[in-house]
């Protein structure tokens, strides 16, 4: 009599299936697009805030329509990253996942308002406060 041999992957141990793992693709994405949005929103410069804030209603025309998602781009358009820090809190309980996994998001309720701006994508900042 031969051995038996069982091989088992780890890879395919998410659920196969057409609606699930599609719906679950979705939400994945959309939690690593709202992630973006988060952190782009902690790091400062006000454009990549907007740049993922673009992205993530361009992939996600659900999240187009949401309240709390619009809040948040009216801040980013009046240049007021705090703001939307603050909005964007509301956000907490439906992605919770969104505000995991990073340094920077345990932290990041105390962010200020910025004191400068920086010149689009250049990276250079301009100190208007003197």
């Amino acid at each position: 009599m031969a051995p038996d041999f069982h091989i088992a992957s780890l890879g395919s141990a998410r659920p196969q299936g057409g609606a699930h793992s599609q719906a679950d693709e979705r939400r994945r994405s959309r939690e690593q697009r709202l992630r973006s949005l988060l952190l782009a929103i902690q790091s400062g410069p006000v454009d990549a805030a907007r740049l993922a804030f673009t992205t993530l209603i361009m992939h996600d025309a659900e999240l187009s329509h949401d309240g709390v998602i619009s809040g948040i781009g009216t801040a980013l358009q009046s240049s007021h990253l705090a703001d939307a820090w603050r909005i964007a809190q509301e956000l907490r309980g439906r992605y919770p996942l969104a505000f995991t996994g990073s340094v920077a998001l345990r932290g990041a309720a105390k962010l200020a308002s910025p004191r400068g701006f920086f010149g689009g994508f250049s990276g250079r900042i301009f100190d208007h406060s003197a």
